[in-house]
């Protein structure tokens, strides 16, 4: 599998790397032996890397990443995040971002026992704050770095002025991003600034969180206990274009003879972009691991991307900014 080397880091990851969100059961339910069979699956098929973050099952899915890179002699490359803080007390989750020097310091040494780890190879903050300066997030990302830590340092879901000033106040090596064919707003802004500025970009969601793996119909419905059941990406009423558009993008991959279909075609999208260091790809089993190291087989093609944007011209009702059940500020929450 192809590698890219993650903005100015040594770090040389493999266009594809293991998503592990569903490990914490926030999409219907996990089972953790066959979260741990899918890590040892796509590593033995050639992912090199892992991103996971200490929300997903609060702390759930990095024990089982832990064990997993323990189990193979640690030759794996760890990312987790952390800023999104929890309290249980209620009987009920109640979630809100943080990003704090104290509360950061706190939420890397959490994550560190959970992995059963020294050190991550990348540490990312999940979300930016309002009311917290870059200059306290970052000042303590540097800190931890130079304890060792933490290899590199990213920042996820900020907009430009965000990274402009996560940049300025210290060393940023990588920005993790929401991007998929129904979601290109950061092709305008965010992209651009990351290959001036010498950032690595990591595209979460390829496949538009389901939508474009070709199993869904415009009748698709999803437990209360799955995160999509009250998502407008899947709730409102562009949902049966979108499906309309996935069933066009399926012809576009069949004429190309993508055997992986409709989703191998939308993560050779993403990685057309050479901002684009990987696409995390999430596996609840190991079944699903081979369809996810196929996705990076072969590069998007000219004439299917003119295919791929002839099909979004058609349907631009489909396109638009969708987020996934963003935890609310701490002001939000304490005010």
């Amino acid at each position: 599998m192809e590698r890219r080397r993650l903005g100015g880091t040594d770090l040389e990851l493999t266009t594809i790397g293991l998503g592990t969100w569903a490990f914490g059961g926030r999409w219907g339910g996990a089972d953790d032996s066959e979260s741990e069979a899918a890590c040892h699956a796509a590593l033995d098929a050639g992912v090199n890397w892992i991103d996971t973050a200490d929300i997903y099952g609060q702390g759930r899915a990095e024990r089982i990443v832990g064990r997993v890179v323990r189990e193979r002699g640690g030759d794996v490359i760890v990312a987790t995040k952390g800023g999104v803080a929890w309290d249980t007390s209620s009987g009920q989750l109640r979630i809100w971002r943080e990003a704090g020097a104290d509360y950061l310091r706190m939420a890397l040494d959490r994550s560190l026992q959970a992995l059963g780890l020294e050190r991550v190879d990348l540490y990312q903050v999940h979300w930016p704050v309002r009311g917290v300066a870059a200059e306290e997030t970052m000042g303590a990302l540097v800190e931890l770095k130079a304890a060792g830590k933490i290899g590199a340092i990213g920042v996820s879901n900020y907009d430009t002025a965000g990274l402009a000033a996560a940049a300025a106040a210290g060393p940023l090596d990588a920005f993790q991003v929401g991007y998929h064919l129904l979601r290109r707003d950061v092709e305008a802004a965010e992209l651009p600034w990351c290959r001036d500025h010498g950032v690595g970009v990591l595209a979460y969601g390829p496949l538009a969180h389901g939508l474009l793996t070709g199993k869904m119909t415009a009748q698709t419905t999803f437990p209360p206990t799955d995160w999509r059941s009250a998502s407008e990406l899947f709730a409102d009423d562009a949902f049966p274009d979108r499906v309309a558009v996935a069933d066009e993008l399926a012809a576009v991959a069949r004429e190309s003879g993508r055997v992986g279909g409709v989703a191998e075609l939308a993560v050779a999208w993403v990685l057309r972009r050479p901002e684009v260091t990987s696409a995390i790809v999430g596996a609840r089993h190991p079944g699903q691991v081979a369809e996810v190291v196929r996705m990076a087989d072969r590069p998007l093609s000219a004439d299917e991307d003119a295919a791929i944007a002839a099909v979004l011209a058609r349907h631009p009702g489909a396109s638009r900014h969708y987020g996934h059940g963003e935890p609310p500020d701490r002001e939000d929450v304490e005010g």
